[in-house]
């Protein structure tokens, strides 16, 4: 009489069954990370440039309730975006003694973020810096009470080369936001 054999759940999977899902699991995770990683970056630049939107809106407010200027002030050589509301004894913006309501790191953010253009070249018909801000006092938005302020833009770029821009005029203290998508910069 010929035994019928069939797997019990005491056989367990064979080491080739391992070895073989552990392959697949790995090949997907080598696909997939480049495309969490752009994701990822894309992210963290897409919530950077909005805060410094906030920063650039609190500063308007401030202006206008306190009826003295306030700055917003980006420090490229330490990676900072500062709200500053006195430019301190040396009367120049974005130094030491500014008096900084709140202050926040770009770098620290994640997603390899810095100043700059990364492939995308400034915006066509803009100002160009090689620090990637434009704003000609002291790399500084000044927000003053009659709500003006000074033009200009600052470039923000991921590490995987995705970049925004934010671009504030004279009056009103208006500004847009760019987006560089395929090496074209278009408007959010």
């Amino acid at each position: 009489m010929a035994q019928k054999h069939s797997r019990t759940n005491a056989e367990g999977f064979s080491l080739l069954e391992l070895v073989i899902v552990l392959a697949v699991i790995i090949c997907l995770g080598v696909i997939a990370m480049p495309v969490v990683a752009a994701y990822y970056g894309n992210c963290v630049l897409k919530i950077t440039m909005y805060d410094i939107c906030q920063v650039v809106k609190e500063a308007k407010a401030l202006a206008l309730s306190s009826d003295q200027a306030h700055a917003v002030a980006f420090n490229t050589d330490n990676s900072t975006v500062a709200l500053a509301s006195d430019r301190g004894m040396d009367g120049s913006w974005n130094t030491a003694d500014d008096e900084v309501l709140r202050s926040f790191k770009v770098a620290g953010k994640g997603g390899g973020l810095h100043f700059g253009y990364g492939t995308c070249g400034p915006v066509p018909g803009l100002a160009a810096t090689e620090d990637g801000v434009t704003f000609q006092v002291n790399n500084t938005m000044v927000c003053n009470r009659d709500m003006t302020s000074n033009a200009g833009t600052v470039y923000l770029v991921n590490g995987q080369g995705g970049a925004m821009a934010l671009t504030s005029n004279s009056s009103a203290v208006g500004y847009v936001l760019r987006r560089c998508a395929n090496g074209v910069w278009e408007l959010l």
